[in-house]
């Protein structure tokens, strides 16, 4: 196995630590979002190609644009997600989580 794999693993192994970091930069910047992890990790399914996805439910009307970046830089520079975290961020509104949720998720906020 190469050395990337092994590092890729090593982070994907801490998605939950870094979902919570996410989380609290989430709540932190929009009052009343819902965080979730979906996809992959959510089902079950981690390969050497996967990242973990974060979703991200904004109150209807809330800013959305630079959103997903603002979190990002706010988990990394105030609650230590490491910047190469393989983190994929999807932020929408209020009754567009439909797809997200129809599928295994875990809600952490």
């Amino acid at each position: 196995m190469s050395r990337w794999v092994r590092y890729h693993f090593q982070h994907l192994r801490r998605w939950r630590e870094y979902a919570e970091k996410v989380a609290r930069a989430a709540a932190e910047l929009v009052p009343g979002a819902r965080v979730y992890v979906v996809g992959g990790v959510a089902e079950g399914r981690i390969t050497v190609l996967s990242d973990i996805d974060i979703l991200v439910v904004v109150p209807r009307g809330a800013k959305r644009r630079g959103l997903a970046r603002d979190i990002l830089l706010k988990a990394i520079d105030e609650h230590g997600l490491p910047w190469d975290a393989p983190v994929e961020l999807h932020v929408v509104e209020e009754g567009e989580e439909g797809e997200y949720t129809r599928r295994p998720h875990i809600r952490l906020h």
